[in-house]
């Protein structure tokens, strides 16, 4: 039965996704809304918050988060929600979404979407949670259910009446992921129409759609294909409970084109128009096995437990049968597992995409052999996974010897120091840049007592060896041989939503970072002068023409 809705239709819409940044800057093609990755512009000052700017000029934006961590047993994180409340109040979104879930605990993050289990403290605790994150907002809160790989002995109901009384109770909104439901029922073995029935409609407030890998054993939700018949079943089959619900469909890895999505987006748009008739839904029950080792504990210990045995790598402390339920085909450990691989394979990637041209110094087996000794050492603690490589470079000067036998590690230092900067950077809070006009009013006679701050997003860089020169080679597909040993003067920054390298002089490069220090122009001139180097008025007049045009200098507050 359809019941009064709670929350507005937005229509039919999909993931704003940078691979289609360009054929929807240029077309502004006809979809009902976006969906953004919050964490993917509340912590960056760059180039997409510029585009979302655009986008909100034309298309409804609703926010959908992966780092809320509303399940987690740390104190809730100020900084994050006052960064997620500022960009939902720029969007003014009707709701935002995160998901029912955990992403670490003890100031550790696992960046993955972890389960809870299922328990009368858990619900509470997760309740009172809610209550507080949409009191802080302003504005309604929907959580997604998971899709998971494990279930916890702890557990005390099924997910879905765990999802029902947390809504009503929290007085919080539901995003029903269809996708979600067949992988966790596939998974648990579990009757995805009895977990559609027992959802309230009336506090569906989206729905999602998406692909995912069919291992066998169980189902990985990646989010990288086609929507297969059988989740359309479903989703046809909740929206015969709802009526029309925001709907929109997921697609983050292996991206097509925009099209492609766009056709599963009028897919669910046609299915919405014209249900088609319900027939057999799947169906994966089996009977749960009896787990005789198993021992209640309370919830932050059943957080604890999964959480080490993630980063550990392994189950050693507490045996997975002990505190998770095993399946016929699908052992304890196994279930586990997918969350130890899930994790170092996501820290992983990460890495290798941030530093291609170390990679193509090193080779794969050196850098794999690198990338996994950091992951086993260094924990992230930052809900924003591009903070995990700041502390890379001197990982790779310490360990680099040990690690690296029969390779330079001071090169692959000052590549990986390159590559650190050239990710943060692009992120950075911003200052407005000097131009040439508030230049060019500088009188002559304030020219010399004038101090000139550096732009917010700069990094000045001094290298041993000819790094710059390399990293280009590399990303122009020359293949360099070797890294020449001499000195290289480098800025690193942004402007105009570019991140750009400039390579100076040792003189250029000495006056500027004078200047960036807070030296007036006339003391940085002086002390350039009693270093013994040489300065014309032509050199200045170059250089600061140089400076001006690139941006490198904040406008005067």
């Amino acid at each position: 039965m359809i019941s009064k809705k709670l929350y507005p239709n937005l229509g039919f819409g999909m993931g704003l996704r940078t691979d289609h940044y360009p054929h929807i800057l240029s077309k502004w093609p006809k979809i009902d809304w976006f969906e953004i990755i919050s964490e993917n512009f509340m912590d960056t000052d760059g180039r997409p918050r510029r585009v979302l700017e655009r986008i909100l000029e034309h298309y409804p934006v609703v926010m959908h988060g992966v780092s809320l961590s509303i399940g987690t047993t740390d104190p809730d994180n100020s900084d994050y929600l006052k960064k997620l409340k500022k960009l939902a109040d720029l969007i003014n979104t009707p709701w935002v979404s995160d998901h029912l879930c955990w992403t670490g605990v003890a100031h550790k993050n696992t960046h993955d979407l972890l389960p809870v289990p299922y328990t009368e403290e858990a619900l509470t605790h997760i309740v009172n949670r809610i209550k507080r994150v949409q009191d802080f907002l302003e504005r309604p809160l929907i959580l997604e259910n998971p899709s998971t790989y494990l279930e916890f002995n702890d557990s005390q109901m099924e997910e879905w009446e765990f999802i029902a009384r947390m809504a009503e109770e929290a007085d919080c909104g539901i995003l029903l992921d269809a996708n979600n439901i067949y992988v966790t029922c596939y998974n648990h073995r579990k009757d995805p129409k009895e977990y559609i029935d027992a959802i309230p409609t009336e506090r569906i407030a989206q729905i999602h759609l998406a692909g995912h890998e069919n291992c066998g054993t169980h189902i990985i939700d990646t989010h990288d294909g086609h929507v297969i018949d059988e989740v359309w079943a479903l989703y046809n089959y909740i929206i015969s409970r709802t009526g029309p619900v925001s709907t929109m469909v997921e697609w983050d890895a292996d991206i097509p084109e925009f099209d492609v999505v766009k056709t599963e987006v009028e897919k669910a748009q046609n299915f919405t128009m014209k249900p088609e008739k319900i027939n057999d839904l799947p169906n994966f029950f089996e009977k749960d096995e009896e787990n005789k080792n198993y021992k209640s504990r309370d919830y932050e210990k059943s957080l604890k437990v999964m959480q080490e045995s993630i980063i550990l790598g392994n189950d050693s402390k507490e045996r997975a049968e002990k505190w998770i339920k095993s399946k016929s085909d699908f052992p304890s450990k196994d279930q586990l597992k997918v969350y130890i691989n899930g994790y170092r394979i996501r820290l992983a990637e990460f890495l290798n995409d941030e530093m291609p041209v170390l990679r193509h110094f090193l080779g794969g087996d050196e850098m794999d052999k690198l990338v996994n000794a950091y992951i086993e050492k260094q924990k992230s603690t930052h809900f924003n996974i591009c903070k995990y490589i700041k502390n890379f470079p001197a990982f790779v000067k310490k360990e680099g010897k040990e690690l690296l036998k029969g390779k330079n590690v001071e090169i692959a230092h000052e590549i990986a120091l390159l590559e650190e900067k050239l990710s943060e950077v692009f992120d950075m809070q911003e200052s407005s840049p000097l131009d040439k006009e508030s230049f060019s009013s500088i009188s002559p006679e304030n020219l010399l007592n004038q101090i000139f701050a550096p732009r917010a997003a700069l990094f000045s860089l001094l290298f041993e060896y000819k790094i710059n020169d390399y990293y280009q080679d590399v990303k122009n597909d020359k293949n360099p041989a070797q890294v020449i040993k001499e000195k290289t003067y480098l800025i690193v920054f942004r402007h105009e939503d570019r991140v750009l390298r400039l390579e100076m002089d040792k003189s250029e490069y000495e006056l500027f970072t004078l200047l960036s220090g807070g030296n007036a122009l006339e003391t940085a001139i002086g002390k350039l002068l009693r270093r013994g180097n040489h300065l014309t008025d032509v050199e200045l007049k170059n250089w600061f023409s140089r400076w001006v045009g690139n941006g490198l200098f904040a406008q005067a507050a």
